[in-house]
């Protein structure tokens, strides 16, 4: 059986219509959560990801689209893209959103695994290659389940920790290693591998540029394109450079 296994959207369509065509063969899929903020493209990737079967849990953007008043503290560039894509978004696709799943314990194609989006307590929230082990265990909120697949970090990689192996399938919309691409991973016949995908990246920037509440805002909307264009998604900063070095994706 082909499982594919997908996080980090960010309403980026185009990089999830690419991954979806060139896995279409795939059986089921995984869905690791943040589905539509803060991208340009939030309708187009509700679509494809309703047409998707399997397990799929929830992400903090995910929560944030739901409770907007999470994010009422941002600065006002953001907050000017988040309630664009909040007016902007079709009100039926609430109820996808409403029901993702909770971080847990699932079997998907046979296999017993352990679904954690991928947020950590404190700071570092993100769970990256050299996150101490203690910490990465904190991902599998102390179930013995063989495999842990989690995103958040945009960092393609995996880890075994004491008889567990901890996966991270990398950023669906949003590389932050400096590529141009889309990643995931796929099970097949029980067996996990990291994959990428190149896409087009224009109708992404074109749908930026439609964004009016964003004119106020220039400086911020060309660095968000630029952060596409370069794979650096959120600035080229560490830890992201470093890994970037190390050949991480």
């Amino acid at each position: 059986m082909k499982i594919l296994v997908i996080a980090d959207i960010h309403g980026n369509a185009e990089a999830l219509a690419a991954v979806l065509r060139r896995e279409h063969d795939a059986e089921s899929t995984i869905f690791l959560g943040d589905a539509i903020l803060s991208g340009p493209q939030p309708n187009e990737t509700m679509a494809l990801l309703k047409k998707i079967t399997g397990t799929c849990i929830m992400g903090n953007h995910d929560i944030e689209m739901l409770e907007p008043e999470r994010f009422a503290g941002w600065p006002p560039q953001w907050l000017a893209l988040n309630h664009w894509i909040l007016d902007h978004f079709d009100p039926a696709g609430y109820e996808f959103l409403r029901e993702l799943k909770p971080a847990g314990e699932y079997v998907e194609g046979g296999l017993r695994m352990y679904l954690h989006h991928g947020v950590l307590p404190d700071n570092p929230r993100n769970a990256l290659p050299d996150t101490p082990d203690e910490r990465l265990l904190m991902l599998a909120e102390g179930s013995d389940c063989p495999i842990v697949l989690f995103g958040h970090s945009h960092i393609q990689f995996r880890r075994t920790v004491g008889g567990q192996e901890f996966i991270n399938p990398g950023s669906v919309g949003q590389n932050r290693c400096g590529q141009r691409i889309a990643c995931y991973g796929v099970f097949e016949n029980g067996k996990f591998r990291h994959c990428q995908t190149e896409y087009d990246q224009q109708p992404w920037l074109d749908a930026m540029d439609r964004i009016s509440s964003l004119n106020e805002f220039p400086d911020f909307r060309e660095w968000l394109k630029q952060g596409l264009i370069t794979g650096y998604g959120i600035g080229q900063s560490d830890p992201w450079i470093r890994f970037a070095a190390q050949g991480y994706v």
